[in-house]
């Protein structure tokens, strides 16, 4: 499989890069060779309480809007209010329904720290919360509670609750922490007794979300402060589970419970959703925050329970273009969708993004198993009324280059014997019928979404503009006539929010919208229709949110042809270790792309004058040609052509910062976010570097170096950003074996140098590891890393 390749599911969907199937209720995975993987999220995926998710109460995770990253805890009721507004009047029939209240409506302690969930503030919500949630619900929302329950700060609150928190013999608390200055007792009956009034009294508000926040401290904390419980016990997992069992008992079935900071596996079974990641920050860097957790949980999520990636924001900072890349990375997971801009500031375009995402709809992972690579092709499989296509996302997360990226149809599944239509969800633009792949041109900190749908000789419905999804939250039917030249079918629109359907048309033919007619009940509905060369589309417009009747006729229409020319002037350029990129002179007349052959075998299209060529062995010679292509598949009569050795391109010298690791792990341990806003060079002892690479400990990253290489230099050490105690030794391996460690190096070390021979390396493996109970925050650098080849 292309390492490259994420893949989602939505419907029930066969595929062929499918390894097998996994029955949730059997937690069992059957391979295709007939191999039984039992207990395969319990032992092999380490879901030690796994259960399968249990979705009759809530058969799609949540999408709403949360108040922490515009207000954090200066939230007030009025501005709760001005939003709840605006959703109920521009996105909950888009299926935003949630409005969550986070951290600041609550009381302070004794010392003013805000753990005190027997009070309000009256301050910011002079009418108390049971009046906000009274008006949230009057909108046609539902309110939503965070909390960090297990907690308190509040003496007074402590003193009236005997036994319900831990406490030393001295009568001072036995755990302070983020979570609150007082623990609750896991072992104490009184402590559920006080999470159970507490929790009704929250329900009897009104609310029916609870984000319970700062799960992982109180589970570490119970595993160390058993000494002072009423029933002591080592089973800190157990006694955590109890305390959330008492929570859910007390909201019941019908309200959400979501666990929050870092990855609660605790809560398997007990939670309904959970927080994956950490906080997100403004901009491109919150992005990633959200994104990492996506890649490494996702095997998580309507599994086990909704994933949060945390919410998704669209404002600035962001570009346009980075605001559509997360709110991409939400429309096609399906997670948990809670927005946190201040939404009536919005401008059209980026409110635009929000209501083409919600709701977060009901995806699955194929991919059961985490990673630690950022994948670039995300792949959401649809099957909905015997449509079968493929919504794919091009990311590309680097904040300065453009890039193109490499769609494979044969490695995404698609058949390799018929053409695929291609359409450009966000630009609304059909943009050709090709055969074998195509590549994808990405600006800087980007993504482009295509829905690919494998051609037919008739008509096709390729694509709906009311959701990223494009078809199963709103097409209710479809069908087509016998001769293929007209559709009937009947789908959900918002009201006043244009909708659009856009038709492609088989390769060689053309076609016009000869009639077309939309209707609700008796009501008929304006129609607009666009007719463009190769495809077309047609606009309905609903003053009300209903479902909505349409008939389209099509007849033959003109086809204009071009007749391309060859290309000159071919070029290869070297990328890593295992590719090149094709480029060729742009052409003055007219063509639709190109069609790129490496060593006769058609690889695929691109619209622009260049193409990514990787997997190529480095001692062999090969043959590319390209060829200008017209719509209808016709090509230049002659083509361009570049023959080329790999070999020969690969310099004396390569740092290794300059390639992509075969293989990365342990980077994202832990949920801190600092790990992201560093982007200074790597300094060592004061020593700076622009080129190298950092990690955190107890890591490895791997490259493959296909025994082209004889010897490696770097120098080694502990980065300056680390703790002031942090200590990391660096070992590296060649082929699975020992070749060079460093011992143990301190932050206040200066960088170690390593030169040693790896001739017939194939893998080359750097590893970091920490005997620090903090590893995780030990960023260890190896500074000019650089192989060489073998002395002649």
């Amino acid at each position: 499989m292309n390492p490259d390749l994420f893949v989602m599911t939505l419907g029930e969907v066969q595929t062929p890069i499918a390894d097998g199937v996994f029955d949730p209720v059997k937690d069992e995975v059957v391979l295709k060779d007939g191999t039984v993987k039992t207990n395969y999220y319990r032992d092999v995926l380490g879901v030690k309480f796994y259960q399968p998710l249990d979705k009759s109460h809530f058969p799609q995770p949540p999408s709403g809007w949360c108040t922490w990253y515009y207000y954090y805890n200066r939230i007030t009721a009025a501005e709760v209010q001005r939003n709840a507004e605006w959703i109920a009047a521009n996105l909950k029939d888009y299926g935003a329904h949630y409005v969550q209240i986070d951290d600041g409506w609550q009381g302070t302690g004794a010392k003013g720290s805000a753990r005190n969930w027997e009070a309000t503030n009256t301050e910011r919500f002079p009418k108390g919360m049971a009046d906000m949630a009274k008006h949230i619900k009057s909108l046609g929302l539902t309110p939503g509670l965070w909390i960090a329950p297990h907690g308190q700060n509040n003496d007074d609150v402590v003193k009236a609750n005997p036994g319900v928190f831990l406490l030393k013999p001295d009568g001072s608390t036995a755990s302070d922490t983020w979570e609150g200055r007082f623990l609750v007792d896991p072992s104490n009956p009184a402590s559920h007794e006080y999470l159970g009034r507490l929790f009704k009294r929250l329900s009897d508000w009104g609310y029916d979300y609870f984000k319970i926040d700062g799960q992982p401290i109180v589970v570490d904390k119970y595993g160390k402060t058993r000494e002072f419980m009423k029933s002591p016990s080592g089973d800190a997992a157990g006694l955590y589970r109890k305390t959330i069992q008492t929570i859910h008992s007390a909201i019941g079935p019908n309200r959400y419970l979501l666990g929050c900071w870092g990855i609660p596996l605790e809560g398997a079974g007990i939670l309904n959703g959970s927080r994956t990641g950490g906080d997100i920050v403004l901009g491109w860097g919150g992005f990633q925050v959200a994104l990492r957790p996506t890649l490494q949980y996702y095997y998580l999520h309507n599994i086990v329970w909704y994933s949060d990636p945390d919410v998704v924001l669209v404002r600035s900072p962001l570009t346009l273009e980075q605001a559509r890349a997360w709110a991409t990375l939400q429309g096609l997971t399906g997670q948990a969708l809670m927005s946190s801009d201040r939404l009536m500031d919005l401008g059209a375009e980026r409110v635009e993004l929000l209501r083409r995402i919600y709701p977060a709809t009901d995806i699955r992972p194929l991919d059961l198993f985490p990673t630690e690579r950022y994948k670039r092709i995300w792949d959401l499989k649809v099957n909905h009324l015997e449509r079968r296509y493929d919504v794919v996302g091009v990311f590309n997360f680097d904040p300065e280059k453009a890039d193109q990226v490499y769609l494979n149809w044969k490695e995404l599944g698609l058949p390799t014997d018929k053409l695929v239509h291609v359409f450009d969800f966000w630009n609304k633009e059909y943009l050709g019928e090709w055969a074998n792949g195509m590549a994808v041109p990405t600006s800087p900190t980007s993504c482009r979404v295509l829905t690919l749908l494998p051609a037919s000789d008739k008509i096709q419905l390729i694509s709906t503009s009311r959701h990223i999804t494009q078809g199963p939250v709103d097409l209710v039917a479809v069908s087509q006539s016998a001769a293929g030249d007209s559709f009937k079918g009947t789908s959900r629109l918002v009201k006043n929010d244009p909708y659009q359907l856009s038709f492609a048309f088989p390769r060689g033919t053309n076609h016009v919208v000869a009639r077309a007619t939309a209707r609700a009940g008796r009501s008929k509905l304006p129609v607009k229709i666009s007719n463009h060369q190769g495809w077309a589309t047609v606009e309905i417009t609903s003053p009300e949110t209903r479902k909505v009747d349409w008939e389209i006729q099509f007849a033959p229409g003109e086809l204009y042809q071009f007749p391309p020319s060859e290309p000159v002037h071919l070029a290869a350029q070297r990328v890593g270790l295992d590719g090149v990129n094709l480029s060729w002179q742009e052409q003055y007349y007219l063509n639709a792309g190109y069609q790129v052959y490496l060593d006769g075998q058609l690889l695929g299209y691109t619209p622009e004058a260049k193409f990514p060529i990787r997997g190529l062995d480095a001692q062999a010679t090969y043959t590319a040609k390209v060829k200008a292509v017209w719509e209808d598949g016709r090509e230049s009569v002659r083509s361009g052509q570049i023959k080329f050795s790999l070999a020969a391109l690969l310099p004396d010298k390569l740092s290794l910062a300059e390639l992509e690791p075969a293989r990365s792990t342990g980077q994202w341990d832990g949920y801190e976010i600092e790990e992201l806003l560093t982007p200074a060079p790597l300094s060592v002892a004061g020593t700076h570097c622009d080129q190298g690479l950092s990690s955190f400990a107890n890591s490895e990253t791997e490259f493959d170096l296909k025994g082209l290489y004889g010897k490696f230099t770097a120098l080694v050490g502990v980065d300056d950003r680390s703790d002031e105690n942090a200590s990391a030794q660096f070992l590296i391996f060649g082929d699975g074996k020992e070749l060079w460690r460093s011992g143990t190096l301190k932050k206040s070390d200066q960088p170690k140098s390593v030169e040693f021979t790896i001739a017939g390396v194939r893998k080359l493996t750097l590893k970091i590891s920490s005997p620090e109970q903090n590893a995780n925050r030990t960023q260890a650098d190896w500074i000019e890393p650089k192989v060489s080849k073998r002395d002649r």
